[in-house]
């Protein structure tokens, strides 16, 4: 664990501890309160409260305790529709109480440890391919290298390993050849024992048994051969930013700070950007501008329980498939189902050891993100589709909006791309249009999106950008498309694109936006195209 993560979990253990005396004494007052003179909201908030020391004395250590405010609110949770309490009831509530007062704080077993995390923070841009395929390599080399990996190659699996033994890449990719049993064994042992790295296996076999022996290996992804190099670099890219460039963003929502507070710092030291939110009516606010890729519930929290919370979410297109896991002391079975149908995924216990969540958490955020792609992206360039470019542009200018921060709109078209297609058939001008995809992506950053808009056009929403530097961009990969050498046969030509642009807050709405970028689109195509050109109107 890094030196400031132990200071802070260090922190978080001294505050939870001095103030663990008061909560008890709180908790058996409420308790006494609710035994004299039954109510039934006080008894919501009793067993909310005993709900909230369940899980966070069993989190910090003080399991005895946790053990006894499990009991106390399983007991409670039988009472919850009553309409008064019998006299036993009475008593177990009063029995079950005084076990918890008089447990002894001194004892606190074990602090949770976080040295069982994985570090997932590999920042080099270095790709180890196992492959001796000379043509296949170099044409994968010359992707990367637009991408600004490096790649490293090797025609034997001993070389490999050796370097494998002195620095970490950030990727492997192995042609399956080379994934015998001897191969397969210490990939495993070294993804077990000394970091976890996405692999990706190529094969001229494509039947069971090749890839079981890849998914014995640890492969992530799996691709006959002959390969689409573009795919292969594309599909690394996207797993390597994932797990390096930009971390998953996860919502804790818990009322019980401390418990927030802890899983937040549990996330962040297995390399996610977590935050923690106590209040669930606050949600949808921190939703529009955190852009959780996962949000961790808790069931019992006042005004709106994680369950009511998740129902309302899934009614909501936008955040209907945000992978959602409940993390509760409930261990109903039958509860834990009925709160997986209302709209969550998975359903954690607490208290939950850390390494346990973050893989929980990590799985299904980066398992949810693959199954999007699927939903989300055009199949021909990988870039977003249609409808998922317009409503990213929705979401960022309400963004823009409420933060009063700039944001430019490009729509960008391939000039005579009607001609290309002719002249040097649909195969060459697919390709035209992949060479562009993968220019845009590697010169926007990463919290930039760009989709296929439709044909030859394409449509980038730049967040945070002014229109004279969107212009700049613009014209950078206008000039460095135009200098791309298309072959087909000994033939040689190059394609140019024109680009309209439209900024907020010169021009307001998003639908506004696509009509001034697109009149100026128009006027660059009508000035002689190959340039880009920027109108706007007040609206």
């Amino acid at each position: 664990m890094k030196p400031d993560a132990q200071e802070k979990l260090q922190a978080l253990f001294i505050a939870y501890t001095k103030k663990l005396p008061d909560k008890i004494s709180h908790l058996v007052l409420q308790g006494q309160d609710l035994i004299k003179k039954f109510d039934r909201e006080k008894l919501y908030e009793f067993h909310r409260a005993i709900h909230s020391l369940c899980g966070s004395s069993g989190t910090y250590g003080y399991h005895h305790l946790c053990r006894a405010a499990r009991e106390l609110e399983v007991c409670l949770r039988e009472f919850l529709n009553n309409e008064s309490l019998t006299f036993e009831q009475r008593k177990e509530i009063s029995r079950l109480l005084d076990k918890i007062k008089t447990i002894p704080l001194a004892l606190k077993e074990e602090k949770p440890s976080l040295t069982a995390m994985v570090d997932f923070s590999l920042k080099n841009k270095l790709i180890y391919v196992l492959d001796d395929g000379v043509e296949f390599v170099n044409e994968l080399k010359s992707h990367f290298d637009l991408m600004g990996y490096e790649l490293q190659t090797f025609k034997d699996f001993a070389q490999f390993k050796n370097a494998l033994s002195k620095i970490k890449p950030i990727a492997l990719i192995i042609d399956s050849k080379h994934l015998g049993a001897h191969e397969i064994t210490h990939l495993q042992h070294y993804q077990q024992h000394e970091a976890a790295i996405p692999l990706f296996v190529t094969s001229k076999q494509s039947d069971l048994l090749t890839r079981l022996k890849a998914i014995r290996a640890g492969s992530t992804a799996f691709f006959p051969k002959p390969a689409e190099a573009f795919y292969l670099a594309k599909t690394v890219d996207q797993t390597c930013a994932s797990s390096s460039s930009e971390p998953l963003r996860v919502l804790v929502v818990d009322d019980s700070q401390s418990l927030a507070d802890y899983y937040a710092l549990i996330l962040e030291e297995a390399g996610m950007e977590a935050r923690a939110l106590m209040n669930p009516l606050h949600v949808l606010d921190v939703l529009t501008e955190f852009r959780p890729n996962l949000l961790l519930l808790d069931i019992y929290m006042p005004e709106c329980s994680g369950v009511e919370l998740a129902a309302v979410l899934r009614q909501e297109p936008l955040y209907a498939s945000i992978p959602i896991i409940f993390l509760s002391t409930e261990d109903n079975r039958f509860k834990q189902l009925a709160a997986l149908r209302l709209g969550g995924d998975d359903f954690l216990t607490k208290p939950i050891l850390p390494e346990h969540l973050v893989s929980a958490v990590r799985s299904r955020a980066e398992r949810a993100g693959i199954l999007s792609s699927y939903m989300t992206r055009d199949s021909l360039t990988n870039l977003l589709n249609h409808t998922n470019i317009l409503q990213h542009l929705e979401i960022e200018v309400a963004r823009a909006a409420r933060f009063k921060t700039p944001l430019s709109f490009l729509m960008i078209d391939i000039d005579h791309f009607k001609l290309v297609n002719d002249t040097h058939g649909h195969l060459m001008g697919d390709r035209v249009l992949r060479k562009l995809s993968e220019l845009l992506v590697t010169h926007l950053r990463k919290t930039d999106f760009v989709g296929r808009y439709g044909g030859e056009e394409f449509a980038v929403v730049l967040p945070d950008t002014e229109s004279e530097a969107a212009i700049t961009l613009c014209k950078n990969i206008r000039e460095l498309f135009s200098q791309i050498v298309f072959k087909t046969g000994a033939r040689e030509f190059h394609v140019t694109l024109s680009a309209g642009i439209a900024s907020f807050p010169k021009v307001r709405g998003a639908k506004n936006l696509i009509e001034a970028a697109d009149k100026a689109l128009y006027q660059a195509k009508h000035e002689g195209r190959n340039r880009e050109r920027e109108v706007f109107f007040k609206i």
